[in-house]
């Protein structure tokens, strides 16, 4: 609980110095502009920096006769709390910040800054802050402390606050307080509220397009054409029967040009029988030629392969030449590397141990090592230096077995390369050898071929009589004439015209029939949308029962909670039956709006007395223009009464 015990103002809005003592209730009276108002002010910019009507910019500093301000003046207002049975100070200072420039000799006003103190230790403003959100949430403190400021809230966040104090009501507590509601617990899949968009949603589409049914119907109506089509099937059958008069007389006709394309046929044969055996004549005489030309070909080929592989040949034997020179090389660098090897060791083996007489005295004292002493350092001295001698003799033989090793594999590698090279050399001059007959070949058949001569022309057994065939078949082409069917083809096409056009209008019927299929379809269509829009609106009504239901317990449970005449109506009754939401505070059913202001007052008492004992907080309530209320209802929280009356200066009465 917060009580505020006593409040001190300086040059704050006008008041140049005023300290004010609270009660339980308290009762401040001065004419209108005595600084009563000032006072809530006062309060609340201590707390959060705003004035009551939660402005930030709003005039603190004092001003003079021509409303200017006057300059030079620290203004602040001290708060004196009791927070639960604590006393708490908390302190706001709103002063100018002069500073003087170089070059100037006065100061100049650089702007204004705000100090903060909480129990006369200056602290800075998050911790301020800090400290106040610790006690009260600004939204929360003036809801709690004007009675009328939670009504002047926007709808929702009223209604917001009043479903945080009763707790919303599940889906499933509606459904068991109202059975009629049952067939929703398999329905609500995804909660009420989508459920009732897509239900309503869905009725909409499904009117749409049973508004849009009717035009389509009128449409395939209008679209039927009115034909007697057993005339035109009859005018069908009787040009279909010309038409195949005609096609007899054609081919009648035609019967003239058959025989003459018998002849061609003959014709064409005999030609092909003429050019297949002079062609069969040069092939036989020509034979020895092209038999010859084969070999010289064939030869050629085997030639130039041999040259090709030859020459990879030669070229692969100087690669592996080169291979040999450069494991030469490297077979030089390992055998000098064996012998300086070979030195290391003999130098390392031909060192004797010389003792350091250094070692005989003491480093500290200088005097001479005892002879039992002496024995045990030079033993040691030979025994390292026996050690590290072997140890290094060891290691260049180690390196020694190394370099042998890759000496042997070298000498190893050079002596198969060789080997190699011969075997290349050998297979290169037996290629050599082989193309060198092949080239003497190719020269003996080119010299065969000169002797031999191409026939481009040669008659054949039996060619004159070919002829004589062939003559005689042209001169009984020549002498056929071609039988004229233009007039019976053009008969025909006007025919065909006319039989195409009978033939488009017959095809109506077809669609004719279509039309009153569709027609019959969309009857049906239409029957069923209807029965799914009736199936919906029950579910689309059991939706808005749900919600009828749920407000009658939300609101219910709502005002359970607020005593006296307030009440809190959260929907409103559309003139389609459903609903829409809202929050308005009813006082005996009038709207708060609607009420005059003690109702106000009063009714905003009653909704800060649940508001407190729901977040189990209280803060001082300021009643402006309490001169308004004959009878101030009870709270539980401080009260302090701003009342307009005659006093000229500012009356403080404690009542308790």
């Amino acid at each position: 609980m917060i009580k505020l015990k006593k409040l001190e103002l300086k040059n704050f809005k006008g008041i140049k110095d005023l300290t004010v003592t609270f009660g339980t209730v308290t009762t401040i009276l001065g004419e209108n502009g005595t600084g009563k108002s000032t006072i809530f002010d006062g309060f609340n910019w201590l707390l959060f920096g705003k004035d009551s009507h939660d402005k930030k910019d709003f005039e603190i500093q004092t001003l003079d006769g021509n409303n200017d301000v006057i300059h030079g003046l620290e203004h602040y207002v001290t708060g004196y709390l009791d927070i639960g049975g604590t006393e708490k100070t908390f302190k706001r200072t709103y002063k100018e910040k002069w500073q003087k420039t170089r070059g100037s000799a006065e100061k100049e006003l650089k702007g204004c800054t705000t100090d903060f103190e909480i129990d006369d230790i200056p602290v800075k403003q998050k911790e301020y802050q800090a400290a106040i959100s610790e006690l009260v949430d600004e939204n929360l403190f003036k809801m709690i402390t004007n009675p009328l400021y939670f009504s002047s809230l926007n709808w929702t966040k009223q209604r917001e606050i009043l479903l945080d104090i009763i707790g919303d009501i599940s889906e499933e507590n509606v459904i068991n307080y109202n059975k009629d509601l049952e067939p929703l617990k398999k329905l609500l899949t995804d909660g009420i509220d989508n459920f009732n968009k897509r239900t309503k949603a869905s009725i909409s589409k499904l009117k749409d397009q049973v508004k849009s049914i009717p035009y389509r119907i009128d449409e395939c109506n209008n679209s039927i054409v009115e034909i007697n089509f057993s005339e035109f099937e009859l005018k069908k059958a009787h040009i279909q029967s010309k038409i195949n008069l005609i096609d007899e007389q054609i081919a009648d006709a035609s019967k003239v040009n058959e025989e003459k394309l018998k002849l061609q046929d003959e014709l064409y044969e005999l030609k092909e029988e003429r050019s297949k055996k002079q062609q069969q004549a040069l092939k036989s005489a020509n034979k020895p030629l092209d038999d010859i030309q084969n070999n010289i070909n064939q030869v050629r080929n085997s030639v130039q392969d041999l040259a090709y592989k030859i020459q990879d040949s030669e070229r692969e034997k100087e690669r592996k030449l080169e291979y040999i020179e450069a494991m030469k090389e490297d077979l030089e660098h390992q055998k000098l590397d064996k012998q300086e090897l070979l030195n290391k060791y003999h130098t390392e083996d031909d060192k004797e141990f010389e003792f350091d007489t250094s070692l005989t005295c003491c480093p500290t004292c200088g005097r001479e090592y005892e002879t039992d002493k002496l024995e045990g350092i030079k033993t040691n001295a030979e025994s390292r230096f026996n050690g590290e001698k072997s140890k290094l003799i060891s290691k260049i033989i180690a390196d020694g077995k190394i370099v042998a090793a890759d000496i042997e594999k070298i000498t190893i590698k050079i002596e198969d390369c060789e080997k190699e090279i011969e075997e290349t050399a050998t297979l290169i001059k037996g290629m050599k050898l082989e193309k060198l007959s092949l080239d003497e070949k190719l020269e003996l058949l080119e010299k065969e071929k000169e002797t031999l001569t191409f026939t481009e022309e040669l008659h054949f057994e039996g060619e004159e009589e070919l002829k004589a065939k062939i003559n005689e078949l042209k001169t009984q082409i020549g002498e056929f004439k071609e039988a004229d069917n233009s007039q019976l083809k053009a008969e025909k096409r006007v025919l065909q015209e006319e039989l195409e056009e009978i033939t488009k209008t017959l095809g109506k019927k077809d669609r004719n029939e279509e039309l009153k299929k569709r027609m019959e379809e969309l009857n049906k269509e239409e029957k069923h949308l209807q029965i799914k829009i009736a199936e919906l609106e029950g579910q689309q009504y059991l939706g808005e029962e749900f919600i009828r239901t749920k407000v009658e317990l939300l609101e219910s449970s709502i005002n359970k909670k607020f005593k006296g005449a307030v009440t809190f109506k959260l929907f409103n009754q559309q003139v389609n039956g459903g609903l829409s939401e809202t929050c308005e505070a009813l006082i005996n059913g009038v709207p708060f709006s609607n009420a005059n202001t003690a109702s106000q007052i009063n009714a905003g008492l009653s909704i800060i007395n649940t508001l407190c004992e729901h977040y189990n907080i209280s803060a001082p309530v300021f009643i402006d223009n309490a001169e308004a209320v004959n009878q101030i209802g009870f709270t539980d929280s401080q009260l302090i009464k701003l009342v307009v009356s005659l006093d000229k200066n500012l009356k403080v009465e404690v009542d308790k």
